[in-house]
């Protein structure tokens, strides 16, 4: 497996752990939040997001941009897209992540819950979705 290959994989692994602490937090709503682990996933989540984004754009959107099978192709220019759809919901975690730290929730307790479960939900698939096109990337090239 080459090094940017493997850079990616250590990137799944640690959005994987910040999805489990996600739920976590989801979990302890509403009375016994850590405002403090708040405060750190905040920050944590927003900066490794980018940094997966930034690798996957350097190594798995190339790979299948270059493929000769259209649909792997087009999976490239819809990936693109999702990112910008993640940019855009990381936001409002980490604003609502910010808000639990400071003891002032934006909203109610269930809809926290429900705003962080469907994210952490929808990035352990994005990441599921994506080791998968690694494989099959990897199984194409000689």
């Amino acid at each position: 497996m080459s090094a940017p290959i493997e850079a990616l994989n250590r990137r799944y692994a640690d959005l994987l752990g910040i999805c489990d602490q996600l739920e976590a937090v989801a979990d302890s709503l509403p009375n016994n939040v850590s405002t403090s682990q708040c405060g750190r996933l905040a920050i944590e989540i927003v900066d490794l997001l980018a940094l997966t984004h930034r690798e996957e754009e350097t190594t798995l959107l190339p790979l299948l941009a270059a493929s000769p099978r259209p649909e792997l192709r087009q999976l490239a220019r819809r990936l693109r897209e999702e990112h910008d759809y993640d940019d855009d919901a990381v936001i409002e975690v980490r604003e609502t992540l910010l808000a639990l730290a400071a003891y002032h929730p934006l909203q109610s307790a269930d809809a926290t819950g429900y705003l962080l479960r469907s994210f952490f939900e929808s990035l352990r698939r994005h990441v599921r979705a994506d080791k998968d096109l690694l494989a099959i990337i990897s199984n194409l090239t000689p």
